[in-house]
């Protein structure tokens, strides 16, 4: 177990069984809960999300380092945005292999092209890393990737910082307040989400939720919508379907977007970054109604295209952060963060990459343009997928990108329905931040605090809700 837990050590069977009981309550106390994956639409089920019954060391040095970059990564990201030259270069050749990016750069151009009625982007992220044991011994932050849509479990995060206060109480381990820390990344991105709604000043306005039809994560999203109502109770949130939009929606000749009846002052999506959530052409219509409108939209189809892992690919080439940041410093800390990527694109440079990994294929993670986890391909998978498109334009969707390991630490991970067991686990830290701005002006940009989730190590997937990851939180030391 963690060096924190001293001489407490492993628990006996009845003393773990005791526990378990008693933090699988706390949970539900605590609302660590979700929508069970059999009955996801029911109203009336609710299942403990899974968790880690102990929180996981992370080496203060290395938090801060992550956290205190979310600020330089959301001017990043919001310039990235920005630049349209740049993303048509980087994105070109994904756009003649992926439906999907294609489908999305082309309302980027529609807007761009009538001219955006809505000049203010609202960014809520999260910017995920992994601790890379360096030569010396210390744990470095290397970006996994950069979300930019949908940005989850908001909400969960700041129950398991007590339910782990409490786990280790009970086992009477010892520790000082500061080594964990309150976190409350829904009240702080819901505070963005408030700027932005008074920014569009109508305060008869509502605020939309893009969602899914069934959700086993709808709970987190209700964080969202609660702090929102606790910051300010004049904004009414509704939920809606890209169905819903396009049946009930309607956009003005001045570009105000009004569903039965409400004017939108701002659009949030937990939907639409999957191929799955666009299930007609009028699905689509309804994405495009939204970007052309004067609703302030988070993510901006800009902010959307910018979260690509081929533009976290490109992003780490050498002389590209220069091109949107001045401060050498800043530059320096921020490339320190940055995993070896590769691009698959036909030619020279995506030959030697495709060499390198049929080389060494455990070495390398392969990724395509999606958001949602489960999309990754791993080890023999990505000789046998190269081998396949060696020669195809197929493999343009993707990047190559080191991969990342983690040191190993013991917890139990408590699923429900699942016997918990002592496992050898690794973590994947992300960091919240709000950035809220125009092309040439800058209005809000925080962190707004972080999420340790942890897996099995040898699990590759690391999705929570699909039941491969628990939610954690670091024991800073």
């Amino acid at each position: 177990m963690a060096t924190y837990l001293g001489s407490s050590g492993l628990p006996s069977k009845e003393a773990l069984d005791e526990l378990l009981l008693k933090c699988k309550d706390f949970a539900f106390y605590c609302g660590l809960t979700k929508r069970p994956a059999d009955a996801p639409d029911s109203e009336n089920t609710v299942e403990f999300m899974p968790f880690t019954l102990f929180p996981s060391v992370v080496p203060l040095a290395a938090f801060v380092k992550a956290r205190d970059s979310m600020t330089d990564f959301n001017r990043l990201m919001h310039k990235v945005a920005h630049d349209h030259s740049f993303l048509e270069q980087s994105l070109k050749n994904v756009i003649q292999v992926d439906e999907f990016t294609k489908r999305l750069w082309n309302i980027y151009i529609t807007v761009r092209q009538e001219g955006i009625a809505q000049p203010v982007s609202l960014g809520m992220f999260r910017n995920d890393f992994m601790l890379d044991k360096q030569d010396d011994g210390s744990q470095q932050p290397k970006q996994i990737e950069f979300n930019a849509i949908a940005s989850s479990f908001m909400g969960p995060v700041t129950g398991v910082v007590h339910l782990h206060r409490f786990s280790l109480h009970r086992r009477g381990c010892s520790f000082q307040p500061n080594q964990i820390l309150d976190n409350e990344p829904a009240l702080h991105m819901a505070e963005g989400l408030v700027k932005a709604w008074h920014i569009y000043d109508n305060p008869r306005s509502v605020v939309l939720f893009i969602v899914s039809d069934v959700d086993t994560n709808v709970i987190d999203q209700r964080w969202m919508e609660f702090k929102t109502f606790l910051i300010e109770p004049r904004i009414r949130v509704i939920r809606k379907t890209f169905s819903d939009v396009h049946k009930h929606g309607r956009l003005w000749e001045d570009k105000r977007l009004v569903i039965d009846g409400d004017e939108v002052a701002v659009v949030y999506f937990r939907g639409g970054y999957s191929p799955s959530s666009f299930r007609s052409e009028k699905d689509w219509e309804a994405r495009l109604m939204l970007e052309r409108s004067r609703a302030i939209k988070s993510p901006s189809i800009q902010y959307h295209l910018s979260g690509t892992k081929k533009i976290q690919q490109e992003l780490a080439r050498a002389g590209i952060l220069e091109q949107f940041i001045s401060d050498t410093e800043t530059v320096s800390r921020i490339r320190q963060m940055f995993a070896g990527q590769y691009t698959l694109d036909l030619g020279e440079e995506g030959d030697r990459a495709t060499k390198l990994a049929f080389s060494s294929p455990h070495k390398f993670v392969l990724k395509p343009q999606r958001e949602g986890g489960g999309n990754n391909l791993y080890g023999d998978d990505i000789a046998t997928f190269l081998r396949k498109h060696e020669n195809s334009k197929e493999r343009n969707a993707y990047i190559l990108m080191e991969r990342v390991y983690p040191v190993p630490q013991k917890n139990y991970l408590v699923k429900a329905g699942i016997p918990s067991v002592l496992s050898d686990t690794v973590c994947e830290l992300g960091i919240y931040g709000v950035y809220i701005g125009t092309a040439d002006k800058e209005i809000m940009n925080t962190e707004c605090g972080h999420m340790l989730r942890t897996k099995d190590s040898s699990t590759d997937e690391g999705g929570i809700c699909a039941g491969f990851a628990c939610i954690d939180s670091p024991f800073l030391v």
